[in-house]
């Protein structure tokens, strides 16, 4: 890992023009620079964990640091646009729209099991639906129109299995959060619910994550493997300030390998660690978000 960081490092800050003695920061960062989380799960408290991560984040690079939580994928994305929001941890799939609109530039990526994660739609155990065209007049539950894992990916599937999202469903809800849509299910709002895996089995999902029990649901889809969610920062930001960039992307994982701060940045945020990532390690994202536009446009 230090041998790749370093590696990274060398080649990042050649881009960096040097400053002479006493050369300040560029005004771009005079204020305090914010960084943007996306509300998708565990929403009790979430505000509380980004700020303790700005903080711990704060302390160990000596910026001036402030954290901001979407009110949706959509609104983070639009803040960036704005540049009221300087970094963010952002799905996979916002990721790629960010980067189409504003230039957003993937730094790390978060790790759960693996680099990799999955969507499985999950019905009760109990139930009779055995398949994706089973669903229709059923009632499901998405996560956000902007979530790979909740609802893209699915998305994508009930196409190819000729069901379509605004007519086929008895409902279809998005539930604004990972947790949220755990939660419909438990109480019998819903027949299905669109939530991310760690594993394709479904093992380790929202389900298990957020307090049932994997005996009691049974896994209807999974999808192909999805990149882990990234932690980006605005282009223009990186070009005029590159120092600092590499300031909070390098803070962030010394905080993952620091002994005295591994546990409490891993629970605030999680995960099990974070690692470098590229944006063309996103292309099958890209991919899956291009079929469904170009099937929107033929009014499918």
């Amino acid at each position: 890992m230090c041998a790749l960081l370093g590696t990274f490092l060398g080649t990042a800050l050649c881009a960096e023009p040097a400053r002479g003695a006493g050369e300040t920061v560029p005004t771009l960062v005079d204020s305090a620079i914010t960084i943007g989380f996306t509300p998708g799960e565990e929403s009790s408290g979430l505000k509380e964990r980004t700020d303790a991560v700005v903080r711990l984040l704060a302390d160990r690079t000596g910026l001036r640091l402030k954290s901001y939580v979407g009110t949706s994928y959509s609104d983070l994305i639009d803040k960036m646009t704005e540049r009221k929001v300087d970094f963010a941890f952002l799905s996979a799939s916002s990721f790629v729209e960010a980067e189409a609109r504003c230039g957003a530039k993937v730094l790390l990526k978060k790790v759960w099991e693996g680099p990799f994660y999955y969507s499985v739609l999950l019905v009760p155990v109990k139930s009779k639906i055995r398949s994706l065209k089973e669903l229709k007049r059923k009632r499901i539950a998405f996560v956000d129109e902007k979530s790979a894992s909740g609802y893209l990916y699915p998305l994508a599937a009930f196409r190819q299995a000729g069901l379509s999202e605004k007519t086929d469903f008895a409902s279809a809800t998005f539930s604004g959060g990972h947790d949220r849509s755990v939660q419909l299910l438990k109480q019998g709002a819903v027949d299905a619910i669109a939530v991310f895996s760690n594993d394709r089995a479904g093992l380790q999902t929202a389900w298990t994550q957020h307090g049932g029990k994997a005996r009691d649901v049974r896994v209807l889809w999974s999808s192909a493997p999805i990149p882990n969610d990234p932690f980006v920062v605005r282009r223009d930001f990186y070009e005029k300030s590159p120092k600092v960039a590499h300031e909070v992307m390098f803070g962030l994982i010394e905080m993952n390998e620091d002994p005295a701060e591994m546990a409490t940045m891993r629970k605030l945020l999680g995960i099990q660690s974070l690692m470098l990532a590229t944006s063309q390690q996103y292309a099958p994202v890209r991919d899956m978000v291009r079929l469904l536009r170009d099937a929107k446009g033929d009014g499918k």
